[in-house]
């Protein structure tokens, strides 16, 4: 009768209580309530809870031995099985690809870990398809830039530092202008983004808060000194007005008006919180943003072609103009090497 029952009243501490006193009892070790309680970290009443369950509701042969001051089964008896939802087996399935796919870079401990945790909720018995559910679901997860053993020791310094609130010196090459400068920094926060990881301080040389790319971090080390974060800072407000990783300057309305066929999918997604569209008779979008950071935005538009035409700011329908002048030109020019 017990195979019939339903865990689904039952949250996981307490499926998890269970299945390890009906292991201890199964094995002979004839368990007692405070034994129980100790080792599970949790009162002695909770466990005299966890018992009656097992005994009355599960219909579990189960009785006290008070020779050997303990538990033990008088007949044969298995627990009904632990099934899994469709959602909970893709939880493990996308839980243990991401696990392989971060191999060897800073992600790796913190989702081993909290992959370990989660499995010592099941029984041993449990088993996923995990072939089966490959064939069903993917997702990718982009590879990470730069070295990842000199990432890796560059991400748990700064998680050290964030921790301890420690000021750090760093060499830092900064890739636009082809230069390496020497800055003391107080971490903030580590953010994860478009396959690289970013730290978001505060720069004593540029006096100001800034990001900076893990991966362009040459060198790296901790001081004594030790900081406050700056009153008033808010992560969420920081890059409130990005539309991605990027700031720079203040948030400029920049409207793009899109053709019919990208129209489709520009419409489907939330781009930015600031985000207003207007869908033309035509069928083309017109698509309004309030955003800072406009070399991010550039690169993104110029990701849609001859779809997208900037209205405004005059600056960024300038600039890409330019860069399609640039674009056009370079494919001239290898026309009229070929010919």
């Amino acid at each position: 009768m017990g195979s019939k029952l339903s865990y689904h009243a039952l949250n996981r501490p307490r499926i998890h209580r269970i299945f390890f006193i009906h292991k201890q009892v199964k094995v002979g070790r004839y368990p007692n309530g405070p034994a129980l309680a100790a080792e599970l970290e949790v009162s002695i009443r909770t466990i005299q809870r966890d018992i009656a369950y097992i005994r009355d509701l599960m219909q579990a042969p189960l009785e006290y031995d008070r020779n050997k001051n303990g538990f033990y089964y008088t007949g044969p008896f298995e627990m009904p099985p632990l099934t899994l939802t469709e959602g909970e087996q893709v939880a493990l399935f996308l839980g243990q690809k991401l696990l392989r796919q971060c191999a060897g870079t800073p992600l790796e401990e913190p989702i081993r870990s909290a992959f370990e945790k989660i499995c010592l909720y099941l029984p041993q018995g449990i088993s996923v398809d995990l072939n089966l559910l490959e064939q069903i679901f993917s997702f990718d997860v982009q590879p990470l830039r730069g070295d990842e053993q000199r990432l890796a020791q560059v991400y748990r310094l700064l998680s050290q530092a964030i921790e301890k609130r420690n000021t750090v010196e760093m060499e830092y090459y900064t890739a636009s202008r082809d230069d390496q400068t020497r800055r003391r920094v107080d971490p903030y926060h580590l953010r994860y983004y478009g396959g690289a990881w970013y730290l978001i301080a505060y720069c004593h040389l540029r006096r100001e808060v800034r990001v900076f790319a893990l991966d362009r971090i040459r060198e790296a080390g901790l001081l004594e000194d030790n900081f406050e974060i700056e009153p008033g800072f808010n992560l969420e407000s920081y890059f409130g007005s990005s539309l991605g990783i990027e700031r720079g300057g203040p948030a400029e309305e920049v409207v793009v008006l899109f053709d019919s066929y990208q129209a489709r999918w520009i419409q489907e997604r939330k781009w930015h919180a600031s985000q207003e569209t207007e869908l033309k008779p035509d069928g083309s979008l017109l698509l309004c943003l309030k955003v800072s950071g406009l070399s991010e935005v550039k690169r993104w538009l110029l990701s849609f072609g001859a779809h997208a035409r900037v209205l405004e700011p005059p600056s960024l329908r300038e600039e890409i103009r330019r860069e399609a002048g640039a674009m056009m030109a370079v494919y001239e020019g290898e026309t009229n090497c070929r010919g």
